[in-house]
This record gives C-alpha cells, structure tokens and sequence, in this order.
C-alpha cells in the first residue's frame, strides 16, 4: 500500500511539472508570434518576390530579442511627375530664329541687288548667274548643317535655295528673255525633282509642303504663246499625284493633304476663262484621275482605316462631283453629270459589297454609295417623284447601316431621309388623287417600315427602344398631318363651319382608332397616344373653331366630344375590371 501510495505521488508530481512547462512553452510562442508580426509589419513590401514561410518564421527555440529588431522605416511621399520645363532658348534660337532671319537675309540680299543693278553694275546674265550661286551656296551649307545636327537651321537654307534658284530662273526666262520656253520648263523641273529629293532624303515635311506650293506654280512661270490645256492639266495632275504617293510613302500627313487640295487652285483659276468644251474635258479627267488614286488609296488599305483617309475620300467624291456639276451639269452636255453619279453610285456599291465579303471597314464607301443615288434622284426628278424616291433610299440606306452596325451609314442613310422629308412637305396635298397625296403615304409607310424593322433589331440589341419608339411618334404625327390636308381637300367645297367640324370629327375618330387598337394589341403606350389626341382635338374645338361657328355648331361638336369622352372613359373601366 505504501509502495502504491509512493508511486502515486510520483506520477502526480510528473504530471504538474509537465503541465506547467507545457504552459510556459505556449507562452513563450505566444511572444515569439507577437514578435514575428512586428518584424513582419517593419519591414518593407516588396514585390519582386515573396520569400516561403520557412523564410519568414525564424526556429521556434530562438526567439529574436526586441533590441535587435529594425526599425520602422518611414512612408516616403509619392514622387509626383512633373512636365519638364519648355526649352525657350532652344525654341527661339534653334527652330524660329533662323526661319526670320533668313527671310531678312534674302531681303537684304535682294535690296543689294537692286542697288547693283541701278548702278549699273551687275549685267542682265550675271545677275541670273549670281543668283544661281547663291542658290549653291544656301544648298551646300543647308546640307553641311543637316550634318552638323542642326537640322532646322539647314531646311530652312534649302528651302531658300529652292526659291531663289526659281526666282533666278523666273528673271533668266520671262525678264531677260534669256532662256526659251523649253528649257525653262526642263530647269523648273530638275529644280523641283532636287527639292524633293532633299525633302524625302532629310525626312523634311516642311520643305515637302515648299516644294509642293512651289511646284504647282511652274506653269505659270513658263511664257508661251498658245498654251496647250492638256499639257497644263497633265503637268498639274502628274505632279499632284506623284507627290500624293511620295507623302503618302514616307507619312508626310500634312504634305500629302496640301497635296490634294493646292491642285484644284490651278484648275479653277483656269477654268474661269472658259476656254472651250476641250478644256472642260482637260480639267475633268484630271479631277476623276485623282479622285481613282484616292479610292484606290482607300481600298488597298481598307485593313488600317483611318478618319483621316475616309473624309478626304468624301471631299474628293464631293469635289469631283462639284466639277462635274459645275462643268456639265448646267449645260447642254447633262448627260456627262448623270452618267458620272450612276458610275459612282455602281463604284462605290460593289466596293462595299466586296469590303463587306473581306471582312474589311467599307462604311465611307456605302456612304458615298448612297450620296451618290440621292445626287441623281435630285437632278433626274422633280418635286414629289423625287421626295418618295429620296424617302425610300434614305430608309433603306438607314436600315442598311443598322443592319451592317455602321455608324456612318446610319447617319448618311438619316441625313438623305430627312432630306426626303423636306421634299415632301415643300408640297402640300391640294388634291386627294395627285403625286403630293402618294408622297406622303408613302413617307408614312416607309415611317412605319422602318418602325417593324427597327423592333426586330432590338431584340439583337442592334437599336435602342427609344429610337423605334420615336418613329411612332413621329409616324403618327405625320398620318395625322396627312389625313388633315386629305380632309381640307375633300371639304373645299363646304362652308367653314362644317369644314372644321368635319376636321375635328376626323381627329377624334383617329384617336378613338388609336385606343381601341391599343386596347386590343395591349400596347398601353398607343392608348396613351389615343388620348393626347383626343385632348389635342378638343383644344383645337376650343381655341380654333368655337370663335368663328355658329351655336347650333357649337352644341353638336361638344355633346358628339362629350360622348366621346365618356366612352372612352368606360372602356378603360371595362379594361380595369
């Protein structure tokens, strides 16, 4: 019994020993995590990478003593981004400082070679040959600058080396007398096609643009006697072209711009002489030819559009069609204009079609397709034939732009639409059988063609509800304008009072239709419509035909109203119930 008692006594005391070391070890871990989430709270963040948790959680046996953790490090403020500051010096004496004195130079040069002259000492030749070695110089040290890095100072000198080569060779040529026509224009040449050899091997859009400006006007510095149109024109759309499919080549944006705009400059000032058929045909040609270098342009890089190539596609079509017009178009040779829209119209359809198969951005050519239609229907047709003609393409050409999702079209297919609109409502319906009464019927058709259309899109998600609620609106306001005008035509013949009574009659019928056709497709919205007609027909029986009828008028159009109304009113109950 002892020897159990004794036993017992040891096992308890094992007991208490292992239980109180086991409560100071969890202690200790307890300040052993305290500890490790303080190191962890003081260190930095990175985010290169994150170490593993045998790297983070240091051995349980050897705690990190507090003097030897590291200290908190301070939260550095964002470094902000700040815009370097404007270089002036460099703006001022590098790029324009040049640029204004070169001008000052060449006039300085120029007023020394006026007093030169007067004094008699320079001779005609060697003034046109002092000129041409000014010209060397000014290249030799445009270009010994360009080495230098001084890129700006040393354009600028070839730029004025350019222009005073071509002045000497104005002088030699139409003052002095001293080099023929021929040659002139071969000098001209050689000097513009060294212009641009210099702007494309400097990568100079500027000195391109001075070239350009330059070129246009060798022409015109050429003396001859029996100007030859097709040669004109030939030069000025050669060199125009040319220098479109160079800017184009080394991306001189702003070049290849100037380049189609300057050449119609030339064109008109020669086309406002007149000189004959013969020339009307030079200018033409030379107008389509640019025109099918832009649209080739935009067809062979239809997989990278960009806006600026689709608007000058449409200011080339729109140009070439205002020459066409302005050449043709008002003359005996109409047919010249007429033929030019369909071909566009063929062009630019099939185009798009073919776009369309390549998986490629065709919405400038559908556009131009349908501009193209609406131009000729304009000028083929007259009043009415052409409002229900422009009505139906613009309708068309909008349900083409929802369905192909172009944005351009939508608006080109609206803009011809409204345009048809604006046809129609220039003439009025007089007569109940007549061209004006088909065009408005056929306005509020295509009104409410598109509205079935436009419902199916929605539920594509291809159109908004808004926009096909809106055509409702819009093809109820203008039925109800309509059967207006188609009543005033039918009570010409009645006195003023029934004429206004009939007309009331008709717009509470109309609206009475409307409810009970919302009553029985359930479309609450059309009862609604229903009602603000009903309203509209009594302001108009208050404020319209109660000053001018009779009394007995009066009565009959109140009482025939106010059973209307109470009518209506007890169908909505019928409905509710």
């Amino acid at each position: 019994m002892e020897k159990h008692s004794l036993y017992q006594a040891m096992a308890e005391g094992g007991f208490m020993e292992l239980t109180s070391r086991v409560a100071e070890l969890e202690k200790k871990v307890k300040e052993l995590e305290r500890q490790v989430g303080e190191l962890l709270r003081n260190q930095p963040h990175h985010t290169t990478s994150e170490p593993n948790q045998a790297e983070r959680t240091p051995p349980l046996s050897e705690p990190i003593p507090p003097d030897i953790q590291p200290p908190p490090q301070e939260a550095r403020p964002p470094v902000e981004k700040t815009m370097p500051p404007r270089d002036w010096e460099h703006l001022i004496a590098r790029v324009w400082l040049p640029r204004i004195f070169i001008v000052v130079f060449l006039l300085g040069v120029l007023w020394g070679f006026t007093a030169a002259v007067s004094a008699g000492i320079l001779t005609e030749p060697v003034r046109c040959m002092l000129g041409a070695a000014a010209a060397c110089f000014m290249i030799w040290q445009g270009e010994k600058q360009i080495r230098h890095k001084h890129a700006a100072l040393g354009q600028v000198l070839l730029g004025g080396a350019m222009g005073v080569l071509i002045l000497s060779l104005f002088a030699a040529h139409m003052l002095y007398e001293l080099i023929p026509s021929s040659w002139a224009f071969i000098l001209y040449i050689i000097t513009i096609a060294l212009s641009v050899y210099s702007a494309v091997r400097h990568r100079s859009q500027a000195l391109m643009i001075i070239t350009l400006l330059a070129g246009y006007l060798v022409p015109f510095l050429v003396d001859s006697i029996n100007p030859h149109i097709w040669v004109f024109a030939g030069y000025e759309g050669l060199f125009s072209m040319s220098m479109m499919v160079l800017s184009l080549r080394y991306s001189f944006r702003g070049a290849y711009f100037t380049a189609f705009w300057v050449l119609h400059l030339p064109l008109l000032i020669v086309a406002l002489f007149d000189y004959g058929t013969n020339d009307r045909a030079a200018l033409l040609t030379i107008v389509i030819l640019q025109h099918l270098l832009i649209f080739t342009i935009s067809v062979v890089r239809a997989k990278e559009p960009r806006i600026g190539q689709r608007i000058l596609l449409f200011l080339s079509f729109g140009l070439l069609a205002a020459w066409s017009y302005g050449l043709y178009g008002s003359s005996n040779h109409s047919s010249v204009y007429e033929w030019l829209l369909v071909i566009g119209f063929l062009l630019y359809g099939s185009t798009s079609f073919w776009l369309h198969r390549q998986k490629n951005t065709f919405s400038a050519q559908a556009s131009i397709a349908t501009f193209s239609a609406l131009h000729w229907i304009i000028y083929v047709l007259h009043g009415n034939e052409a409002g229900s003609a422009i009505v139906v393409e613009g309708a068309l050409a909008l349900c083409l732009g929802v369905a192909f999702q172009s944005k351009l079209q939508q608006i080109s297919g609206a803009v011809t639409f409204f345009i048809g609109m604006l046809f129609v409502f220039a003439h009025p319906l007089h007569d109940v059988l007549s061209e004006e009464s088909l065009a408005w019927l056929i306005l509020v058709a295509s009104i409410f063609g598109m509205y079935a259309y436009f419902r199916f899109k929605v539920q594509q998600g291809l159109v908004r509800v808004q926009l096909s609620l809106s055509l409702v609106w819009l093809a109820l306001v203008l039925l109800l304008v309509y059967l207006t005008q188609l009543t005033n035509a039918l009570t010409r013949s009645l006195d003023f009072d029934y004429q206004h009574s009939v007309l009331s009659a008709v717009w509470a019928v109309y609206a009475i239709l409307l409810i009970v056709i919302g009553h029985l497709i359930h479309k609450p919205k059309a009862r609604l419509v229903g009602i603000i007609f009903l309203f509209i027909t009594l302001l108009k029986i208050i404020f319209i035909d109660l000053p001018d009828v009779s009394t007995a008028i009066r009565a009959v159009l109140f009482i025939g109203l106010g059973a209307i109304g109470v009518g209506i009113s007890r169908l909505f109950y019928r409905r509710k119930e």
